[in-house]
């Protein structure tokens, strides 16, 4: 199946980018200050994990995406921009339809993730959409098969306490009652040049600790799986890592998603495939 939704790209303000602005004001003041705050580090860091300097216009995702398997599969993604589709520059090369599109299997999309979003507006704007969607199918006698779920990269610039980071993660996995859970790793910051350094190596730390929150949560339930994209493939150098992150240099751009949909396909095959019957 083809989808006809073009994407239109935001041409950047002439004026420099927040993100630019504040870090020169940060700077300055570092300089006068005669060393680095905590404080400074923090307010650059949350401006360039918050504030893209060539702004996406994100597509809706929601839909059909066709296979050779007629038997339908219902899936629901919550989460951030991840999950949205930011940086791709077609619907088709976003990570719910590649990963739709791998399994090869008749899928029915219901996106609700939005870009920016934390665990919190998860909680506060998403799993309501996920509920009223789970009754209303009800009504006709359907039901979710499986949610993707890409949460926590927001959360690092939040400075979302570690604690209720894992109540949060705990609470969206439990709204699945019974649908399979698939719990993407939060990226390897590592890759994303756009951060400098030596913050991208804080971003990176931050977001390790939170990701052990989400390998905890995997472990202690049988109907959540978790899928990691945090390793980069050997065959990827780091003098390519333009070609596989979009014009911002922070999200991934098509061919970045399409490195991480062969994880997170398999662990959508292990999360759907079929009880194993006793005694077989």
């Amino acid at each position: 199946m083809r989808w006809s939704f073009p994407l239109r790209w935001a041409k950047p303000p002439p004026p420099p980018p927040p993100s630019r602005v504040l870090r020169n004001g940060v700077i300055a003041g570092a300089i006068g200050a005669g060393a680095v705050s905590a404080v400074s580090a923090i307010a650059y860091l949350q401006a360039r994990l918050a504030v893209s300097d060539e702004p996406y216009v994100t597509t809706p995702l929601d839909g059909l995406v066709d296979g050779d398997n007629d038997v339908l599969c219902r899936v629901v993604w919550l989460g951030d921009s991840l999950a949205a589709g930011m940086g791709a520059i077609s619907p088709d090369l976003s990570l719910p339809r590649l990963v739709a599109t791998g399994r090869n299997q008749d899928t029915r999309l219901h996106v609700f993730a939005v870009p920016g979003a934390t665990s919190d507006d998860v909680i506060g704007t998403q799993l309501p959409a996920l509920q009223q969607l789970r009754h209303g199918l009800g009504q006709i006698g359907q039901r979710i098969d499986a949610i993707g779920i890409t949460i926590g990269a927001n959360d690092i610039s939040a400075f979302t306490p570690r604690h209720r980071f894992r109540a949060n993660v705990r609470r969206v996995v439990q709204a699945g009652e019974g649908a399979p859970v698939v719990l993407v790793s939060i990226p390897q910051l590592n890759d994303a040049i756009r951060l400098p350094r030596p913050l991208r190596t804080i971003a990176s730390v931050r977001a390790l600790w939170l990701d052990l929150v989400l390998r905890r949560v995997a472990k202690e339930r049988e109907d959540v799986f978790y899928a990691s994209v945090r390793r980069r493939p050997e065959w990827i150098r780091r003098r390519d890592l333009r070609n596989f992150l979009a014009a911002d240099r922070f999200h991934p751009s098509g061919a970045g998603y399409a490195v991480w949909a062969d994880h997170i396909i398999e662990a959508f095959d292990n999360a759907l495939a079929p009880p194993a019957v006793a005694g077989s």
